[in-house]
């Protein structure tokens, strides 16, 4: 089964989409007193100044690993590589989703 071109524009461009807008409604979400975040580990990493690099750090694995490993392999399935920034693209899209209903309920 062939795969179109234009699939692996589609998964990181939703990645960088789902990333970007997760980071920024959560930041929004955590100005109104009445929203806390809930993940620790996120709670971690800001407190520690920590979490823009690491979202930075999981944008660039999501689109790098898959990139590299389709044009340096020659194997038929390599494009199943894609199905990582897509998913993970469409979770933080997701969660970015949920934050704003969030934002727009307690507002």
């Amino acid at each position: 089964m062939r795969v179109p071109g234009n699939i692996e524009g589609i998964a990181y461009r939703l990645v960088a989409l789902g990333i970007a807008l997760d980071h920024l409604s959560t930041r929004i979400g955590l100005l109104n007193p009445m929203i806390w975040e809930f993940n620790q580990f996120t709670v971690h990493l800001a407190q520690h100044n920590l979490w823009l690099p690491f979202d930075a750090f999981m944008l660039s694995v999501a689109i790098a690993i898959p990139a590299l490993f389709i044009r340096r392999t020659s194997l038929d399935g390599r494009k199943v590589m894609l199905l990582f920034p897509l998913i993970f693209g469409a979770a933080r899209l997701g969660a970015a989703l949920h934050n704003f209903a969030l934002i727009i309920l307690w507002a």
